[in-house]
C-alpha cells in the first residue's frame, strides 16, 4: 500500500483504494472506496463526500471512518454513484 502522508487535497477525486493516508486534509473531495485494501489515520475532512461500496461489510467501514475528523459539511453515502443513496453516520467528532 503506498503512504501519502502531510498532503492537502482540495476540489480532487481520490480513490482511496491502495493507498494508506496519514494526517492528510480533503477540501471539497470526492473520495471514492471499493474496497478494504486502503487506511487513513488522523486525516480532516471539509465538505467532501465519500462513496463507500455497498458491497463492503459497515462494521470494517465504520472502523476505518472513525479514525479521522469530519466537519458538518462532509457526507458519507454507501452506494457507486447509484440511488437511493444510503447515509453512513459519521463520527461525531467535530473540526472547527
Amino acid at each position: 500500500m503506498r503512504l501519502i502522508m502531510n498532503e492537502n487535497f482540495h476540489n480532487e477525486t481520490i480513490a482511496f483504494d491502495g493507498f494508506s493516508f496519514k494526517n492528510c486534509t480533503f477540501t471539497n473531495c470526492v473520495i471514492i472506496i471499493t474496497t478494504l485494501d486502503f487506511h487513513f489515520e488522523n486525516c480532516t475532512f471539509y465538505g467532501s463526500t465519500l462513496h463507500v461500496s455497498q458491497d463492503l461489510p459497515i462494521f470494517e467501514v465504520t472502523s476505518r471512518l472513525s479514525q479521522s475528523n469530519y466537519d458538518t459539511e462532509t457526507n458519507c453515502y454507501r452506494d457507486d454513484y447509484k440511488y437511493p443513496r444510503t447515509t453512513v453516520p459519521l463520527p461525531t467528532t467535530s473540526v472547527h
